[in-house]
């Protein structure tokens, strides 16, 4: 044998063995199992007497240009907005216990960003902080520093999105406790069947509820919390601006033509899709014609008034279990995206639930399905499940449609034992009161 073919050979051959080293190490479980970690309480305050209860504003202005969020890692540029998008927040108070709730026009719920949310409204004296994602597909991106987050839709991350995102939402907090007055609280709930459908022929069932929450003092309205299950995804993808989609434009109608503050909130969301039957017009023009006909749905809606409703919250940390890629990987590679994920993944998320008069409120920090969804409830005694809350861990499905790959399922991040995690913290949130 020729020393030039020898050469090569044996370069070749020490590349092979290097690339065939370097796969098992990177595929090797580098990760601790956390399958046995049990949720615990981290809080958990109850208060009775009057209510009260105020909202705020504040437009969340992006520094153009910027990535729009939404649709995975390669996403346009934007240089305007279609229509403003805002963080929105209602702060309520009984006694000396004050929660602070805010919807803001973004896919996701900004995690890494709440540290500086929590340290700039310390004065505010909140004893709990939801922050909640309208998920709409077509927002602001480039808020999120974690590369994973970048790549599957955020968009390169930039400093002034995140900056501007603390000043929305923080500004909305501020003028909503500064305006505190007694309040009387409205409740009802309705169905829009014909605006959602499901998504996946795995479970064809979806939430058509349409929970209404309403906050008024001598007649006037102070704000509303809406929570309906479709995923914001009406907004077309190739227009070259952002959008806040139905949820924003939803507010704007009933702020417009009600008064107060409207705050809109996903429920089970996982599997549900916008509905629209016979649009008309251009695509854009479906947005405004969605938010349209959900306001028609929620005026019709009637309300109970509470006048000393009480309120209580306990909030649950929950140990994740380990990252489990089969179904978002081809097989030889699922030791390096569990391994990725896990490394990217938080180890732990949170679990909330606000008891509000007949409301049981359970925030999680994802997007549950319509089955995750009502075992959630079921396991909780909760009215509503609130997607998209304080952090994204990923979808939640059933433990079914995880084993056998369906469903909603290969947009899940971990193993099938995370539904029984989050349902073990549900179960131990109905220690909050009823009030």
């Amino acid at each position: 044998m020729k020393p030039l073919l020898r050469s090569r050979l044996r370069r070749w051959g020490l590349l092979l063995l290097s690339i065939t080293v370097m796969y098992m190490a990177a595929s090797r479980d580098w990760c601790a199992l956390r399958r046995d970690a049990r949720p615990t309480v981290q809080a958990s305050i109850s208060a009775k007497g009057k209510l009260y209860a105020g909202a705020g504003r504040q437009e969340l202005i992006p520094p153009f240009p910027i990535a729009a969020a939404g649709y995975g890692p390669f996403r346009p540029s934007a240089h305007s907005a279609q229509a403003p998008l805002f963080a929105r927040a209602l702060v309520l108070q009984v006694d000396e216990l004050r929660i602070g709730v805010v919807a803001v026009d973004l896919l996701t719920p900004p995690s890494p960003a709440m540290h500086e949310v929590h340290k700039a409204v310390q004065d505010l004296g909140l004893s709990e902080l939801w922050v909640v994602a309208t998920h709409t597909h077509s927002s602001m991106g480039s808020y999120e520093p974690d590369a994973l987050f970048q790549l599957s839709g955020v968009g390169p991350y930039r400093e002034a999105a995140r900056a501007a995102l603390v000043h929305a939402i923080t500004g909305a907090l501020q003028e909503a406790a500064s305006s505190l007055v007694p309040a009387i609280l409205e409740t009802g709930e309705g169905e829009a069947p014909e605006l959602v459908s499901s998504r996946n022929q795995d479970e064809p069932q979806v939430d058509t509820r349409v929970t209404r929450a309403v906050f008024r003092s001598a007649q006037k309205k102070i704000a509303e919390v809406t929570i309906f299950s479709a995923h914001p995804t009406l907004f077309p993808r190739a227009v070259g601006a952002l959008s806040p989609d139905y949820p924003g434009h939803y507010s704007q109608i009933i702020e417009e033509t009600e008064g107060g503050v409207a705050l809109f909130w996903q429920g089970a969301v996982g599997n549900a899709r916008s509905r629209l039957e016979q649009p008309d017009g251009s695509a854009s023009s479906h947005v405004e014609q969605f938010a349209t006909r959900l306001a028609h749905v929620v005026r019709s809606i009637r309300l109970q008034s509470w006048e000393s409703p009480g309120l209580s919250f306990i909030r649950m940390n929950v140990p994740l279990p380990a990252a489990d890629t089969r179904r978002l990987v081809p097989g030889l590679l699922v030791g390096i995206g569990n391994n990725l994920l896990c490394w990217n993944a938080p180890a732990e998320a949170g679990v909330s639930l606000i008891a509000l008069g007949p409301l049981r409120l359970l925030a999680i920090p994802g997007e549950a399905t319509f089955s995750a969804g009502r075992e959630l409830e079921e396991a909780a005694h909760a009215t509503r499940t609130v997607s998209l809350v304080n952090g994204y861990i990923g979808y939640m499905d059933s433990s079914e449609h995880v084993e056998n790959a369906g469903g909603e399922s290969r947009l899940q991040y971990f193993g099938p034992e995370l539904l029984d995690t989050f349902i073990r913290a549900a179960a131990l949130t109905r220690e909050a009161p009823r009030q």
